[in-house]
């Protein structure tokens, strides 16, 4: 079978990480493609098997690079010819859809992210439109699913646990890890996150918070810039599972969010984990007090407070590691690869 896959980028983000995961994977029995907008390098690690075309335009300018994307997509599904198109993200979705209103391929759209933050009206009221026209529609929670309806033909597949399981839970650092790229900071909460910090740092003396992802020019907010007490911006790692299996606590104090793959990471490595009951997945992950602790979305005191009671509980926090790792299984990378090849093979045959 041949499959095309759509994406804006292959760098930097959840959505283009499982893209690239399933990509691999697909590769193993499909030939397979995938058009990206975004050339930029360097990519997540990629098969070579896997086919990469450039759709990189030289306009930078949304207004005026909208056509000629179209265009390419539509000749890009016309020389491929593929038997099933995949795309992520909603913008894209939305052009790829009308690109194969010319082409009447067999289609899955796919969501990344809370419906309620996506990125402009217009994208909302095309999504309204075409969704409904492509044979299946990927959510990554439940709660958007029901959310958008049209559930005859969607389903949630939540993003897989790549990393082998971690139960140690002695010997940790006293240490709250944050996962996210800082050009990102606004969606995931970095500047709560830090004020909430902020509030409990000097009782706690022996304790940092340290941030990891993508750093990047994008300018960030005074309160993020100026130095603050025992916060460290890490920068990216390429072995953040050896990074999370050495940290007591981690932390999710994003503003909205689809299924955070920082989140089940962590919950497989073992730490203890806190997460905002902000719009997406993250809660639906999350059984308060069994596997994790849910702290109110943007509460500065109720972050703080939930940061400070974990500190002070480590018979709370070895719980929590426990149950974290058993609610990991629950995203076991072959149960997420065996619904995307139950889904293709449905597709297939309609």
């Amino acid at each position: 079978m041949k499959i095309l896959f759509f994406i804006h980028s292959l760098r930097g983000g959840g959505a283009e990480r499982v893209a690239s995961i399933l990509l691999n994977h697909f590769c193993e029995k499909h030939d397979t493609f995938v058009a990206v907008n975004n050339f930029k390098l360097p990519f997540y690690n990629t098969d070579s098997r896997v086919h990469i075309i450039s759709n990189q335009l030289n306009s930078k300018s949304k207004i005026t690079s909208r056509l000629p994307l179209f265009i390419k997509m539509v000749h890009t599904i016309r020389n491929i010819k593929p038997d099933i198109i995949i795309s992520f993200l909603v913008t894209n979705n939305n052009y790829v859809l009308l690109a194969n209103a010319f082409c009447r391929k067999k289609i899955i759209v796919s969501e990344r992210i809370a419906l309620t933050h996506e990125p402009s009206i217009w994208h909302r009221f095309l999504r309204k439109i075409l969704y409904p026209t492509a044979n299946k529609i990927v959510f990554v929670t439940n709660e958007d699913r029901i959310k958008f309806g049209w559930q005859q033909k969607s389903l949630t597949i939540y993003n897989p646990a790549m990393f082998e399981p971690y139960a140690e839970y002695n010997n940790r650092q006293k240490t709250i890890v944050a996962i996210g790229p800082d050009k990102r900071w606004h969606q995931k909460g970095f500047d709560i996150l830090i004020s909430a910090w902020n509030k409990i740092a000097q009782q706690n003396p022996d304790w940092t918070l340290e941030i990891y992802g993508r750093i990047s020019d994008v300018p960030l907010p005074d309160t993020l810039k100026q130095p603050q007490e025992r916060v460290n911006w890490m920068g990216w790692r390429d072995n953040i599972s050896e990074v999370l299996r050495t940290k007591s606590i981690f932390i999710l104090a994003s503003r909205f969010e689809g299924c955070p793959n920082s989140l089940i990471e962590a919950m497989s490595q073992g730490c203890a984990c806190i997460v905002t009951d902000c719009a997406g997945g993250a809660k639906e992950m999350i059984d308060d007090g069994i596997d994790g602790i849910i702290a109110q979305n943007e509460n500065i005191d109720d972050i703080a407070t939930k940061l400070q009671m974990l500190i002070n509980d480590d018979t709370l926090r070895n719980k929590l590691s426990a149950g974290a790792i058993e609610k990991a299984k629950m995203f076991d990378k072959n149960v997420f690869f065996a619904k995307w090849d139950n889904l293709i093979d449905e597709v297939a045959i309609e």
